[in-house]
């Protein structure tokens, strides 16, 4: 009986799908356009590159042999072998999904078992630096040094559960070592044209998910599924922009590009950038089924990882809160006193003016302006006033 209603609910929202592409021809090509361009201007270049290079990597026995210096810190910090450094390395430097591809390459050269890649998944699979530094840092926030503070919030966030991973489970069995005659060496000539065709299949893939996701998230917008999602949540939200970040927060968790575009121009960067940062170590389902075929390859189960990956979106934007303390921005300060008249009912545009004036001296006079004349003359005034006495 359960499986039948499960087949149901898939058979109905397969027909939902169907339906939609059909009465929607339009918002169904315009999103296809728009994951096109995403896989042109973004994905292929960064990825494509780093699949050719960890498949090289792999293929002609370089990480068999480095494998030997890096073994006592994977095994004490991770508790795997020494290759799973290669598969972390490559995972952080070429972002979703060149780590789980090069767990899945480990596998299938036998340098590691699938016991070992099942603890690699939970912390080897994460966002590139060139987009956190590029498309979120700058192109959302326009601030580099947030780009950092992103990156380095994924990264310990990512080492964090390697770490307690290690500690709850323990180490993974050892694999038995090779030596250096039993390594496989094979000529980089002799393996270059199959790394070039398995790598450009490989980004095809994943762009053929980003395409389908893209569509998928065009008819849940026109068809007013997000946007009334996003009222939902965002009437629970105190803040100016509640709208505009329960939007992206329902369109993230499908997809982290579009879901992170979505954050630009928002006022309240005490919350956006923790939610960027949640949804950049979550990932997005976009993110997961491109892993999927790799995972499979590798004997990897979904559970334990979208688990491990949930956890690290939280850990990130916890890092990120963190991070906001010791890193100086440019709005956060004045970012809470906003949200404090607003959670206190506080609307009288002079009151708010004295009290962002006095908490945020200049940066909060500059965003008081913005709100109204009043508030900004209300602000300059409580300058002026605090710094005579």
């Amino acid at each position: 009986m359960r499986k039948q209603c499960l087949t149901l609910l898939e058979g109905l929202i397969l027909f939902l799908m169907g339906a939609s592409l059909f009465l929607y021809p339009t918002q169904s090509a315009q999103g296809a356009r728009v994951g096109v361009n995403l896989c042109l201007e973004l994905l292929i270049p960064s990825l494509f590159p780093f699949f050719v290079l960890s498949s090289l990597f792999i293929a002609t026995g370089f990480v068999q042999i480095c494998s030997k210096p890096t073994e006592g810190m994977m095994r004490r910090v991770f508790g795997v072998s020494g290759p799973g450094a290669a598969a972390f390395c490559l995972g952080l430097i070429g972002g979703y999904p060149a780590g789980a591809r090069a767990v899945a390459q480990l596998v299938e050269q036998s340098v590691c078992s699938q016991k070992e890649a099942r603890r690699l998944s939970l912390f080897c699979n994460n966002c590139g630096p060139a987009f956190f530094l590029g498309a979120v840092g700058i192109g959302v926030f326009g601030q580099e040094n947030v780009g950092f503070l992103l990156l380095a919030a994924n990264l310990a966030s990512a080492v964090s559960i390697g770490i307690f991973a290690n500690i709850l489970l323990g180490s993974t069995e050892r694999s038995p070592p090779q030596s250096s005659s039993a390594i496989k060496r094979t000529s980089l000539i002799n393996v270059f044209p199959d790394c070039i065709r398995s790598s450009f299949s490989a980004t095809l893939n994943v762009c053929a998910y980003v395409i389908l996701f893209s569509v998928i998230s065009a008819l849940a917008d026109h068809t007013g599924l997000l946007p009334a999602l996003g009222e939902f949540l965002g009437d629970l939200l105190p803040y100016t922009d509640s709208a505009l970040l329960s939007r992206s927060l329902c369109i993230g968790l499908l997809e982290i590009s579009t879901g992170t575009a979505a954050l630009q121009g928002s006022t309240s960067l005490s919350v956006s950038l923790p939610l960027a940062a949640f949804l950049l170590g979550w990932g997005g389902f976009s993110v997961h089924c491109q892993s999927l075929p790799f995972w499979r390859q590798a004997g990897v189960q979904m559970l334990p990882y979208l688990t491990a990956k949930l956890l690290q979106g939280v850990l990130s934007a916890a890092f990120t809160v963190l991070g906001m303390h010791i890193l100086p921005l440019s709005q956060p300060t004045m970012m809470s006193a906003e949200y404090i008249c607003k959670l206190f009912c506080i609307k009288s545009p002079i009151s708010i003016g004295l009290a962002i004036g006095t908490a945020s001296h200049a940066v909060g006079t500059a965003r008081a302006m913005e709100l109204g004349e009043v508030e900004g003359a209300m602000s300059s005034l409580a300058i002026a006033v605090t710094g005579i006495m």
